[in-house]
């Protein structure tokens, strides 16, 4: 018979509300990290051209998403970019 070790932790009602809050907040920060934008947007943010955005995609610098026919870019993607990645 196996046995178990078990660790039992009190924490008050606070204290479980900031931990239930921070788990919430990193789920939320990854979920924004794969937000698609729109090509005019990213154009916007980026200060560059469609055709830009094109060139950069073949290049493999800033990869479009398409869904449909509408074209897309991650959020993660364009910050990388913006971080000098």
């Amino acid at each position: 018979m196996e046995k178990y070790n078990q660790i039992q932790y009190v924490i008050g009602k606070d204290d479980l509300k900031e931990i239930i809050n921070e788990i919430i907040d990193e789920r939320f920060a990854e979920k924004k990290q794969d937000e698609l934008i729109s090509i005019k947007k990213v154009m916007e943010m980026l200060g560059v051209t469609d055709a830009t955005l094109w060139r950069w995609d073949k290049q493999d610098i800033l990869k479009k998403v398409r869904i449909g026919n509408r074209v897309y870019y991650r959020r993660s993607d364009i910050m990388r970019i913006t971080d000098g990645q």
